[in-house]
């Protein structure tokens, strides 16, 4: 079971909501009270918050739903603007805590080549790895010799966003791939990505397991299966960065 928990706060934004998510199996404990003072923290999933008008706090217990569940109509609606727009990006590209990008070396495969491993990689994740990475559902919405973009939610529907950008180099080919978080707020909010533009000067993280940030994570994963993707297919690419 997770435990998701929903603190509203009258005074930011003239309508401001918020939630909290946590990206492990945990129990996250909640006290509200009337007066006092303001708290937050870093992390998007562990965040909470208090005001001197109060705060109302409403805790829901929901059941693992299937790793391959679609996203909820609202996302599907929200998403397009919020990975337009992507306000969580905006300063969190250079804080590093819910960004990462890193260049991949395959000098002995064209661009056309990582692309289609790329891609043949992310349509064969099986519902149980899609868990794991936290990505249960994903789109791809463009896939070529050049670029690939795609969409990704995870349980509670925050939209990250994968890009790799693929150019040839000395016989070979380099993908900058790049994976981040593109608002504090899941998609299943109402008016969410407006009110991430709002937040984006809010630094948050995005924790992965093990003690390791969640993009890092990510890539160090999709690196790996795709170099073993393109070693199936006869090539032998080496990978830095």
């Amino acid at each position: 079971m997770h435990r998701l928990v929903f603190v509203f706060l009258p005074f930011l934004l003239s309508s401001g909501v918020f939630a909290l998510q946590s990206s492990t199996p945990r129990t996250t404990t909640t006290t509200t009270t009337t007066t006092a003072a303001t708290t937050t923290a870093s992390s998007r999933r562990h965040w909470l918050a208090s005001t001197t008008a109060g705060i109302i706090t409403i805790t829901a217990t929901t059941s693992i739903t299937a790793a391959n569940a679609e996203p909820s109509l609202l996302s599907k609606i929200q998403s397009p603007i919020q990975d337009t727009i992507a306000p969580g990006h905006w300063i969190g590209q250079f804080l590093g805590i819910n960004s990462r990008t890193e260049p991949w070396d395959f000098p002995h495969n064209t661009p056309t080549e990582v692309s289609n491993a790329i891609v043949t990689v992310l349509e064969g994740l099986t519902p149980e790895r899609r868990a794991k990475l936290y990505m249960p559902q994903l789109q791809i919405q463009t896939a070529d010799s050049t670029k690939i973009h795609v969409r990704t939610w995870t349980k509670l529907e925050w939209l990250d966003v994968l890009d790799v950008t693929l150019k040839s180099s000395k016989g070979g080919c380099v993908a900058n791939a790049s994976f981040y978080a593109t608002g504090f707020l899941p998609t299943t909010i109402p008016l969410a990505p407006l009110l991430n533009v709002g937040l984006a000067v809010l630094p948050f993280g995005s924790p992965g397991p093990r003690g390791e940030m969640l993009q890092d994570f990510r890539l160090r994963a999709l690196r790996g299966l795709v170099t073993k993707q393109l070693e199936e297919k006869g090539g032998t690419p080496e990978l830095s960065g």
